[in-house]
């Protein structure tokens, strides 16, 4: 784990708003409360705009790795919870893009991003991760414009200032495990495809 954030910064972030699709807010706080939250864990995975590739392939890789059956089995009830940072109304794309069945909030000010400890970076990485090993950089990249040029031909897609509405494209994320309202694991990203692998996260939530 890197280090993870202290009670005195989870009480700075507590009442920073995230935001649904439908543009209402709630307390991040909310999420990992143990008066508000669903379980006693929450997995917080903080990805980057809304147009990345690299995230995109991650959370389809997760979505595939960790069934309804698999969800349903973890020994210490979880909820899996995404926050981006684009704009909340683009939150029903970017499900259609990743097919991804977790909930998914958006933090458009990147203040949760800042205060938690992910920051900006301009940095590819050297290696490819696990959950691209079949997608390489050139193919990475490619696959963003076609992306965004399919959806805005769709007459429900994302229209021409959408694109600009995706986040900040420097800003990375990180993975945040909460356990009875604190922090016990946590891995931010150090570039673009830095997201702690797949295989990581189930062994962190005893799937294997």
């Amino acid at each position: 784990s890197d280090e993870c954030p202290d009670r005195a910064t989870l009480a700075a972030v507590y009442d920073l708003p995230i935001f649904a699709a439908d543009g209402s807010a709630r307390p991040f706080g909310s999420l990992y409360d143990p008066a508000y939250a669903l379980h006693s864990r929450q997995l917080v995975l903080f990805v980057r705009h809304f147009y990345c590739g690299a995230c995109q392939a991650y959370l389809q890789c997760l979505a595939k790795s960790i069934t309804k059956e698999d969800y349903f089995g973890i020994p210490v009830p979880t909820s899996i919870i995404v926050i981006g940072c684009g704009k909340p109304d683009l939150i029903p794309h970017y499900k259609k893009f990743t097919g991804c069945p977790f909930p998914i909030f958006a933090d458009p000010t990147r203040q949760l991003f800042k205060k938690l400890g992910m920051v900006v970076s301009l940095s590819i990485g050297m290696v490819r991760p696990e959950y691209m090993k079949e997608i390489s950089a050139p193919a990475w990249l490619a696959g963003q414009v076609t992306t965004i040029r399919k959806s805005l031909k769709d007459p429900e897609g994302i229209r021409k200032r959408d694109i600009v509405r995706g986040g900040n494209p420097m800003q990375i994320g990180g993975e945040f495990l909460f356990e009875d309202g604190e922090v016990v694991w946590c891995h931010r990203m150090r570039n673009y495809r830095n997201h702690a692998e797949v295989q990581v996260l189930r062994k962190l939530l005893e799937l294997d």
